[in-house]
This record gives structure tokens, C-alpha cells and sequence, in this order.
């Protein structure tokens, strides 16, 4: 987009953060395009307010939270504001101008949406409601953008879709599905038994009223669950759906040293284990197919570190729906790929190495060309 017109825009908004955020935690306002962080995709903007870093890096995580806390209103009406002033803003992010960089890429960050795209509404009502998220290195990202600019797909979860759905068409991919048995349940005895003993663990290190039970949940029982990994979910305890936000802060606000501990035992007692979920057993469903809820990692897996090393660095976030989540799921079963993450850029390596792909990409930089000419 033209440089000028977003600096023009660029100084309004950062007057208007200025005088929405009183004081001197924010620096200033700065107004991003496709090109200038991998994660934009292309015909979106971003906003990112700069926070200033005081003290050490080990404070800039409780600064961040702090700050979220103290403008939780100014931040909901700067993120309205922004959705008024320009529909090509989809993501408003707070965060610091001298960050360590974490094992994603990212320092200490909050991120709000302005306002969904419609062909995110879409999915949803087409059943896409199973969040994917997918690490993806530059061509990864050059594959998903060269779909978008072509009009193949409107957004990078859409061109993930769209290859999936290539994928499915394919023979080699029937005949790996005929072949294919549904992955077995681990034994459910031998689970009860840990759930058990994860009861009550939990009910130790969370005493009193809060937690209500600890369930141990495994492939099949949610679509958010990958094949060969469990789940921990800790149900709290709340008197009505209007209560689950409020008691979820305070939970998190109360316990987050037994949390860590908790974190730390899961590992230990179980290396398929991969998360755990603190949410309300009768939680109202939302957009993303659930409530309110806070999650912590209890480990990492092989190729989740191997993404990093091979420069799989950007975080792309998929909707799936059962077509997909069945699609990545037999490429995991049958080997191909190790999790599903894994299996979307095996996806997306498959389409690159199609001719029609590699002519629409040479559209493309034709394109690009006779851009610059003019």
C-alpha cells in the first residue's frame, strides 16, 4: 500500500493511543503492512503499540500483564476505534521495543482482534470451528500467499483448506485412507486409573472450592486433541455462566505457582501429555467452540523443536472442520507426517511441487514486475 497515505494514518493513530493510554507506558504507535512481519498476511494491517521496557527482561511479562490490567477499557475502545477507522486492520498487538526474542520469535505480547473477516465467519458456519496452529518457514508462507493473491483463497487458514481439500482429491491420498484403521483408544481402564490419581493431585495442590474435578481425555474425545496425545482438563467451579470469566481471572491471578508445579508433575507422571486446560465443566460455546478457559503446554514434542531449527517460525492459525481435522489426522496415522502442524506443511510442499502451482507463481512475479514498471 502507499507508504505516505499509512504514514498519514500512522500519526493519527499514534495521537490517538497517546491520548487513550495517559501517562508513560506507551512509546508510540506504529501502523504494519504485508512484507513487514511474516505473520501479516497480504491485504492486512497491523497496529502495534510499543509499551516502554522498565527494569529487567524477567519483568517485562508482569509488566505486560500489568498493563492489560490497569487499560483493560482503553484497550477495548482503542481496539473499536481501530475497527472504524480502517477495515484493513485486523490485529492491534502490544508489546516492547527492546524484547527478548522467545522461542516463537516473540517477546511478551497481547494480541487483539479488531474484527473478524468474513470468510472467517464463514468457516465457522461451514463447521471449520477446530483450531489448527501450524508453524510455517518462508515457503510455507509463500505457498498460502500466492493462493491468496491468485484468489484462490481469501486468508492463509483458507489456502490451508483449499490444500487439504487438493490433497483429499488426490488417488495416492484415497488409497492411504482406504488403508487406514481409526486409531485405537489407549486403554480406558488403564486411564481411569490415572485420572484418578490426577484427581488427586489436583485437589491437593488446589485445595479448597475452586476446582471441582480433574479429567484425563484422550484422541476422540475432543477434535482440538492430536492422535497419541492426552489432555488434562481441570473443571472449576462456578455458580453461573456470567461468573466463568471473573472466576477464571481470579483462579489464574491466585494459583499461578501451584499451576507451574502442577505443569511440572503432568510431565513427570506422563510424557503424552501435552496440555493442560483449566476451564468450567458446563461452559457456554463460543466462536471457537468453547468457553472461557486457560491453558498451560506440559511438554514439548520433537517436531515442535525441529519447527524451529528448520525455520518454521510463523504461526499460522487454521479452522478446520471435520473434512480437514480427518485429513491431517490419516497423514499422522499412516506415518507421513508426525503431528498435525506437520502434516499442513506437508500439505502445502505437495501443492508447491505441482505445475499449476509453479505457473501461477511465475504469474505472480510477472505481476510484481510490471508493477514496479509502472
Amino acid at each position: 500500500m502507499d507508504r505516505d497515505v499509512l504514514d498519514a494514518i500512522e500519526r493519527e493513530i499514534d495521537q490517538e493511543v497517546r491520548a487513550r493510554f495517559r501517562g508513560s507506558a506507551v512509546r508510540r504507535a506504529v501502523l504494519l503492512q504485508y512484507g513487514d512481519d511474516p505473520e501479516i498476511e497480504p491485504g492486512d494491517l497491523w497496529v502495534r503499540v510499543l509499551l516502554v521496557a522498565d527494569g529487567s527482561e524477567d519483568n517485562l511479562e508482569p509488566a505486560l500483564r500489568g498493563f492489560e490490567q490497569a487499560n483493560q477499557t482503553a484497550i477495548e475502545q482503542f481496539t473499536s476505534y481501530l475497527a472504524t477507522k480502517l477495515r484493513e486492520i485486523g490485529v492491534v498487538e502490544y508489546t516492547f521495543t527492546d524484547k527478548p526474542v522467545t522461542y516463537d520469535g516473540k517477546g511478551p505480547r497481547a494480541i487483539m482482534h479488531t474484527a473478524q473477516c468474513l470468510s472467517d465467519i464463514e468457516g465457522w458456519e461451514h463447521g471449520e470451528a477446530t483450531f489448527v496452529l501450524a508453524a510455517l518457514g518462508p515457503a510455507g508462507l509463500e505457498t498460502v500467499d500466492t493462493l491468496i493473491v491468485a484468489g484462490i483463497a481469501a486468508t492463509r487458514a483458507e489456502a490451508i483448506r483449499w490444500a487439504l481439500g487438493r490433497i483429499r482429491e488426490r488417488p495416492p491420498y484415497q488409497r492411504l485412507r482406504e488403508l487406514r484403521c481409526d486409531a485405537e483408544g489407549m486403554d480406558r481402564d488403564v486411564l481411569d486409573a490415572i485420572e484418578r490419581e490426577i484427581n488427586e493431585e489436583v485437589r491437593a495442590r488446589f485445595p479448597g472450592s475452586a476446582v471441582r474435578q480433574a479429567v484425563l481425555l484422550q484422541y476422540g474425545d475432543d477434535p482440538e486433541i492430536e492422535p497419541g496425545d492426552l489432555w488434562v482438563r481441570v473443571l472449576l467451579d462456578a455458580e453461573r455462566p456470567d461468573d466463568f470469566e471473573q472466576t477464571l481471572t481470579a483462579f489464574e491471578q491466585a494459583n499461578p505457582m501451584a499451576r507451574d508445579q502442577f505443569t511440572a508433575y503432568l510431565a513427570a507422571k506422563l510424557r503424552e501429555i501435552r496440555l493442560v486446560e483449566y476451564t468450567f465443566g458446563n461452559n457456554p460455546v463460543t466462536r471457537d467452540g468453547h468457553g472461557p478457559r486457560a491453558s498451560n503446554i506440559v511438554g514439548e514434542r520433537l517436531p515442535d523443536i525441529q519447527e524451529e531449527e528448520h525455520g518454521e517460525v510463523t504461526p499460522v492459525l487454521a479452522r478446520l472442520g471435520p473434512a480437514g481435522l480427518k485429513t491431517l489426522d490419516t497423514l499422522v496415522m499412516a506415518g507421513i507426517a508426525a503431528t498435525r502442524a506437520d502434516a499442513i506443511r506437508w500439505c502445502l510442499d505437495s501443492i508447491r511441487e505441482r505445475p499449476a502451482y509453479q505457473r501461477l507463481r511465475e504469474l505472480r512475479c510477472d505481476a510484481d514486475k510490471l508493477r514496479n514498471e509502472f
